[in-house]
């Protein structure tokens, strides 16, 4: 739980000169008090965050990338357990990075795909990054994320192939059946 950094909390023990708490130490406590605040901001019952945590019926299922495959099946699990009246991950997904231009993302390093450029700069194209990304999501394996890429999935898979398949039966319908779609056998 500690690393050899010159920044984070130090740890206030003193055989442990030098030694900060890890991120992970406290990071998963933000997933409960940010539940909290939820409700809070919201207006709602201040108790409801306790349906997400503490309810036996809650089926709390982890979607990571896989670099915190050990705090969210291990480490996380062992504080709320230690806690004692916490529910546990029930099934933790893991995908494998998804790179952009062959470089791994950072943001630290400002090389990352920044959604509020990419709808200033592509307004109302929201799905053709969702699709982009799905049909690309690292799921068994490292992927990459490239703009020549994005082009050519939205240009040939969604204009292409999928706008075609739509585009020509309703051609054919207003063709040859005044746009109504004819009542199949009986």
């Amino acid at each position: 739980m500690t690393r050899d950094l010159h920044w984070g909390v130090p740890v206030p023990l003193p055989e442990a000169e030098g030694k900060v708490l890890y991120v992970w130490f406290d990071a998963p406590i933000g997933y409960i008090s940010a539940t909290k605040d939820y409700f809070a901001q919201k207006g709602e019952d201040p108790e409801k965050w306790r349906t997400y945590w503490q309810d036996p019926q809650t089926r709390l299922v982890h979607f990571i990338g896989k670099d915190n495959i050990v705090f969210h099946c291990i480490i996380f699990p062992v504080l709320l357990h230690a806690h004692g009246d916490f529910i546990v991950p029930e099934n933790v997904p893991a995908n494998e990075f998804m790179n952009l231009e062959d470089q791994k993302i950072s943001t630290s390093r400002n090389w990352a795909v920044w959604l509020h450029e990419y709808l200033e700069d592509f307004p109302g194209q929201e799905d053709v990054l969702r699709y982009v990304l799905t049909a690309n999501a690292p799921e068994t394996k490292d992927s990459v994320f490239t703009w020549k890429d994005f082009q050519t999935r939205n240009n040939s898979e969604l204009a292409d192939i999928l706008g075609n398949f739509v585009r020509r039966p309703l051609a054919l319908t207003e063709k040859y059946y005044e746009g109504q779609v004819p009542a199949g056998p009986k």
